[in-house]
């Protein structure tokens, strides 16, 4: 990939969900894939290379009732079940979808397994586009442990990869760990930087390659910069939505007041984004994002905040083209 191959071009990120996927589960990655996993884990790259599989990323069910679960992808090898998700957005029970994950995960190995001395470890990797946490860490592990750190001993173990430190500790703190260089490539929107990146680090050049074949993908593209441009107008109407709704609680005079004022708000701000959306040509796109989303099983709340649409009119979506 030379400089003239990819000059110009708009490169849509690995937070991208259908990218993540994408290039991690394609061949040209698959060395990256092993570096990643053992940099953040601490598992022998060789062990992780040689026994390396994919798994079938849908979950079983345990009741007719159950909601059907799919990771964004998951690996083994002979230490244990690697769960990989990328979390772009982060909203109340994101924590919890993915700590279910883990649980069908260990569910299934205990199905399998004979014994439980003879469990695989479950490992969950998020890939976090916010840092929740307010730590300049780029990599957090969490354990089952007592106040004093003594671990319960349960083969469980998650970590997040905080994507915002990385991209700090890359651009700003001129980092040269070498897996913040091989992180950061998942945030790179731009070709330019892309290039210098591969430049940098030659080792990232298969993965640089497929990232640009598939941004190549019109309808992808189009899908992206559907969602970017809303999210744009909605975070600025929103934002501007808030305010006056502060304004119109502090006006009451009660903390109850400040709090549906801010309600208020916050609902009449992703109307004027729908509506401004709407007016912008953008309808057909949004409606598109929905469906793709609905197709691939995501829950209710996250095409809410990706698209910006309220509860009934997603549901109205996925009536209409009767995915169910």
């Amino acid at each position: 990939m030379n400089t003239k191959e990819i000059k110009e071009e708009k490169i849509i990120p690995m937070t991208y969900d259908k990218m993540f996927k994408s290039v991690l589960t394609s061949r040209e990655a698959r060395e990256y894939l092993v570096d990643i996993i053992a940099g953040i884990t601490g598992l022998p790259k060789d062990k992780v290379k040689k026994d390396m599989v994919f798994k079938n990323t849908e979950h079983q069910l345990t009741s007719i009732s159950e909601k059907k679960k799919i990771s964004d992808m998951v690996v083994e090898v002979s230490y244990g079940v690697i769960n990989l998700e990328m979390n772009k957005y982060y909203y109340e029970g994101l924590l919890d979808r993915n700590h279910e994950y883990i649980s069908k995960i260990r569910e299934n190995i205990i199905k399998e397994e004979a014994a439980y001395e003879d469990m695989k470890k479950v490992i969950q990797i998020n890939f976090d586009d916010y840092n929740i946490y307010k730590d300049k860490r780029a990599i957090l592990k969490f354990e089952i442990m007592d106040e004093t750190g003594l671990k319960e001993g349960v083969m469980i173990e998650s970590y997040h990869v905080i994507l915002p430190n990385v991209k700090e500790k890359y651009y700003n703190e001129n980092s040269k760990d070498e897996l913040i260089g091989k992180l950061v490539i998942m945030v790179m929107e731009n070709s330019k930087e892309l290039q210098k990146l591969i430049e940098e680090n030659m080792e990232l050049r298969p993965v640089g390659k497929k990232m640009v074949e598939i941004s190549r993908d019109e309808e992808l593209q189009g899908i992206y910069d559907g969602e970017e441009h809303l999210r744009k107008v909605r975070n600025s109407l929103v934002a501007s939505a808030l305010k006056e709704g502060w304004n119109k609680g502090i006006k009451e005079g009660k903390e109850e007041g400040i709090k549906q004022g801010i309600k208020e708000g916050i609902e009449k701000g992703m109307q004027q984004g729908l509506e401004q959306g709407l007016e912008q040509g953008i309808e057909k796109g949004i409606i598109k994002t929905a469906e793709n989303l609905l197709n691939e099983n995501i829950q209710l709340e996250i095409i809410m905040k990706v698209t910006g649409l309220t509860k009934k009119q997603v549901l109205d979506i996925k009536n209409k083209i009767d995915i169910y």
